[in-house]
């Protein structure tokens, strides 16, 4: 078994376990960084009791894991305007990040959100803006620890925009903490148009905190192996070892094997 120190692995890979049991899972195929998506069944872990926390922060020091958190993507929206569905929001990222720092994970991932109309520039900005806002407001939940809030690349569907990282780039900025980064997702940016996952790479690199990795043809968000799809990861390594890129590498593919395949891949192109 290739040594998978240095990559984390989602829990993604096992979702169709209870997350106790991908978690034991996980460990015994020798990761050592876990990131726990919190969608799906993986979600129970925001109602978990603060003794099922603590014996999972208590395992986390057994085994030496280093934890981060992918928070809830159905039903959250930073982007909405006042009303229900931010209040919403807003509680279950503080429960997230409650979590988060508990675990003293490295980082939290975030999805920006929705706005309707994808083409509607004006919109546009007031979600931004409304994701400035919403970040503002979420940072004092982790600003005694080490943790670091990270908003995710994500591509257009139909009738939504994606965030791209010009966009996420423009929140970073507005808010200007430490404590805020971008997760890049790879897969996503291939998804936008050939060559978008190297440039736009370069575009994240100042605010780069965490990797989301995995492979796709360029027509859906696969989540294959390493190597399985069309990404230039071969441009890829190389830029992030010239920029000194030290933050987390996570392994996003739907299968366990695929994870372990993704890292001999990259460890042979590396």
């Amino acid at each position: 078994m290739r040594d998978k120190s240095g990559f984390a692995v989602s829990s993604y890979a096992l979702f169709e376990l209870p997350l106790s049991e991908a978690i034991d899972r996980l460990i015994a195929d020798g990761w050592t960084a876990i990131e726990i998506m919190c969608e799906d069944g993986h979600a129970e872990l925001l109602g978990w009791s603060k003794e099922r926390l603590t014996q999972l922060q208590q395992k986390g020091v057994e085994y030496g894991i280093s934890w981060s958190i992918h928070a809830p993507i159905s039903g959250c929206n930073l982007a909405a305007e006042a009303g229900a569905v931010r209040e919403q929001t807003l509680d279950t990222m503080k429960r997230c990040l409650e979590i988060a720092s508990f675990l003293h994970s490295t980082h939290v991932v975030m999805h920006a959100g929705e706005i309707a109309d994808r083409l509607d520039h004006t919109e546009r900005a007031r979600g931004g803006e409304n994701v400035t806002r919403a970040v503002q407001l979420l940072l004092p939940e982790v600003s005694h620890g080490s943790t670091v809030l990270t908003l995710e690349n994500v591509p257009p569907y139909p009738k939504l925009f994606g965030w791209d990282v010009g966009d996420l780039l423009e929140v970073c900025k507005a808010v200007d903490s430490r404590q805020l980064g971008l997760t890049y997702d790879v897969g996503h940016a291939h998804l936008i148009r050939h060559g978008y996952a190297l440039e736009a790479l370069e575009q994240a690199l100042p605010y780069l905190s965490a990797l989301h990795i995995s492979d796709n043809r360029g027509e859906a968000d696969e989540h294959l192996a390493v190597g399985e799809g069309t990404i230039p990861f071969a441009k890829i390594w190389p830029l992030l070892a010239r920029n000194g890129f030290a933050g987390s590498w996570v392994i996003e593919t739907r299968q366990l094997p695929s994870a372990g395949v993704s890292v001999k891949r990259i460890g042979s192109q590396r």
